[in-house]
């Protein structure tokens, strides 16, 4: 970065940022996965919080690498048999994105669409299903193993959304953003012999608001 810097005879301007908001999380599932999981995998709310860097390049440019806390993972709520069977799987990340932000600035503030590459690392996760049958409650809860349960820990993803901020003053500014969450990575890492292999994959929309402190 700073010999691009450099190169381009550029003077940056450099901003630090906090955001925070919900992931409305879920996984994508292969007919295989469903098939291993007899669930359909449904949205469920999770927290995101982090801080971020914004390197302005221009007016119009900008590069934004953040590091996050975010909780990823799906819920269930299926009837199956009879049986009334509520749960969620919850994996918590540290997720580093690396975003190109382009956009224009306006009067109050300035509008930029947000894209690029992520990298996520499971800290830890759990699971938590309740099975109900003629008004008797089961309850299952255990803590992830990666490695025995055969999760992968990383997630290589990508994220595209849009940011909305309103100047605060003249080195402080308010925004919100929403972005969608594409993950890359098969989570299953188990081994199967023989038809189509289980892909189980994050996804998500993320909304947040935060501030940007530039000096």
């Amino acid at each position: 970065m700073l010999l691009f810097l450099s190169g381009a005879n550029l003077s940056a301007q450099i901003g630090i940022g906090l955001r925070g908001g919900l992931n409305f999380a879920n996984w994508s599932l292969n007919d295989a996965a469903k098939d291993e999981f007899v669930f359909d995998a449904k949205s469920a709310n999770s927290l995101l919080f982090g801080a971020l860097l914004e390197i302005r390049l221009s007016q119009n440019l900008a590069i934004q690498p953040e590091v996050n806390y975010i909780q990823k993972g799906t819920k269930i709520d299926e009837t199956i048999l009879g049986a009334v069977v509520k749960g969620r799987y919850t994996i918590n990340y540290l997720e580093v994105p690396l975003l190109l932000k382009a956009g224009v600035g306006f009067g109050i503030g300035r509008f930029d669409v947000l894209l690029g590459p992520s990298f996520g690392y499971g800290l830890n996760g759990k699971y938590k299903i309740t099975t109900t049958v003629s008004g008797i409650e089961d309850t299952v809860e255990e803590d992830l193993d990666f490695e025995e349960d055969e999760i992968s820990r990383t997630d290589l993803g990508a994220q595209v959304g849009a940011s909305l901020g309103l100047n605060l003053g003249s080195t402080t500014r308010f925004f919100v953003d929403g972005r969608y969450l594409l993950g890359f990575s098969n989570l299953d890492k188990h081994e199967h012999v023989g038809g189509e292999d289980p892909s189980v994959k994050n996804r998500g929309v993320a909304l947040t608001a935060g501030l940007i402190f530039s000096f």
